[in-house]
């Protein structure tokens, strides 16, 4: 089962030649709604005429989903956040302008106007569909990111490992006091499994979580790191079935030491 399964869709609207358009991502795919006939719009391009914006914004992200550069920018941001695209926007007219580069500094200046583009010119949930494509794709291919585009990915999924797993903490009964507190270590590696150890118990709390960056496109744009208030570590498929790998807290003493348990969707 594709990663995408069951993932809502997502709605961009689009001022394109003098009407509001939409482009909606679907079921893995980025459809224009209001241009029914591509192949024949990208021939009177090719002849000469205008590029609608909404067949603009499919090539950009056609562009983006290959290139996978704008991940650097998205990585730190989990949800979207207006100041940090103004001031993007800034950045891009600068660049342009002057020559200086103040953002996506692991990618050439015409990479990195491409990718900061995308990166304002569609809404987070877009960026989100994105990564997890880009991520699938890689995985598909054996992995073959360069250390830069890796390093970024490692980042993304420790930052949201992180807020998933407090806000499963913040769910659990009997409650945790300041689940933000406890110590968290989560290490991202293409060769191990998925795995949790430590215990929840006061100042002697420590967590440490080992994740394949995959959790990204397979969990966490899923939107199952959470699932009925458990943090989900892994997700498997055979056949038909889709199976969650989840943590749960069982008493032990004075502490919660974390169980595996398996949900199937």
């Amino acid at each position: 089962m594709p990663w995408y399964q069951d993932v809502p869709d997502s709605v961009m609207p689009v001022t394109c030649e003098g009407h509001q358009h939409q482009i909606i991502w679907s079921a893995g795919k980025v459809k224009l709604v209001d241009h029914p006939q591509i192949d024949a719009e990208r021939t009177l391009v090719a002849l000469g005429g205008t590029k609608p914006r909404c067949l603009e914004l499919l090539e950009l992200w056609d562009l983006a989903v290959k290139d996978g550069g704008f991940i650097e920018e998205w990585a730190p941001w989990q949800k979207a956040d207006s100041q940090r695209r103004w001031w993007l926007g800034t950045a891009i007219e600068r660049l342009r302008s002057e020559g200086v580069q103040d953002f996506l500094f692991d990618l050439p200046r015409d990479r990195a106007l491409q990718m900061g583009e995308f990166s304002t010119a569609v809404p987070h949930a877009f960026l989100d569909r994105a990564m997890a494509t880009v991520v699938d794709d890689g995985y598909q291919r054996g992995w073959d990111f360069n250390p830069s585009l890796t390093r970024h990915l490692a980042e993304a999924t420790k930052l949201r490992a992180r807020r998933s797993f407090v806000a499963a903490l913040a769910s659990q009964r009997p409650s945790i006091p300041n689940p933000a507190l406890v110590p968290f270590s989560c290490t991202v590696d293409l060769t191990l499994k998925p795995k949790i150890t430590g215990r929840l118990s006061g100042r002697d709390s420590k967590i440490e979580i080992t994740l394949h960056p995959k959790w990204l496109s397979d969990v966490w744009a899923r939107g199952v790191s959470v699932f009925q208030d458990k943090f989900t570590l892994d997700v498997n498929e055979a056949g038909d079935k889709t199976t969650l790998t989840q943590v749960e807290w069982i008493p032990e003493r004075r502490s919660l030491t974390p169980h595996i348990v398996t949900h199937q969707l």
